[in-house]
């Protein structure tokens, strides 16, 4: 499989066929959908994405952790660049017509694992263009990393908000000599069921 002109390895492949299979399964469930658009600003990552996200209804078995709602999200970038699948918990906050989310999880990707690093012996042009390489892709390390993302929503009506969100993405420099990750700011639309 090719995305953004890369090949996908088949446990990537599968693990977002798993992941976008269970959000749909889940959707029959899901108390809220919101779907919008992003933009990197910064880093190697960057450029514009479109969001989908499937929010669920408070653990009741998590009521001592403040019941966060569990949540199955992608995101695809319009650029080329790398694509995410992820899941986790979000916390909510409300007051009035407004509320804040702030949640975290994990996520897996079709970016780059490992990039070549210029070296000697190799001629000028050919570590050139690595430092290019490694100047517009991240170098994620691991297949499966780090998601955390917020929500800044006002509530038109009891069914429709409209969402200032941002997301991150990272491996934590968890086992890795780099510590490449990308961060995505956005606007949504949010219906509840």
């Amino acid at each position: 499989m090719v995305a953004g002109g890369r090949c996908v390895d088949r446990w990537s492949a599968a693990a977002l066929a798993v992941l976008v299979g269970l959000a749909a399964a889940g959707a029959v469930q899901a108390q809220e959908l919101r779907m919008g658009a992003g933009y990197a600003p910064n880093g190697p990552e960057h450029g514009a994405s479109i969001i989908a996200e499937y929010l669920f209804k408070p653990l009741k078995v998590l009521s001592f952790a403040g019941s966060p709602r569990p949540y199955a999200s992608g995101q695809l970038s319009l650029e080329g660049m790398t694509n995410f699948a992820q899941a986790g918990l979000i916390w909510r906050w409300e007051r009035n017509r407004t509320y804040l989310d702030l949640g975290g999880g994990l996520a897996v990707h079709d970016g780059d694992l490992t990039l070549p690093r210029p070296m000697s012996g190799l001629s000028a042009e050919e570590n050139n263009r690595r430092r290019h390489e490694r100047d517009v892709r991240a170098e994620w390390g691991y297949r499966t990393i780090f998601h955390a993302t917020f929500a800044v929503g006002w509530r038109l009506n009891p069914r429709w908000a409209v969402e200032f969100e941002g997301q991150h993405w990272s491996n934590g420099h968890v086992g890795s000599d780099t510590h490449d990750g990308a961060n995505s700011l956005g606007l949504r639309a949010a219906y509840s069921f």
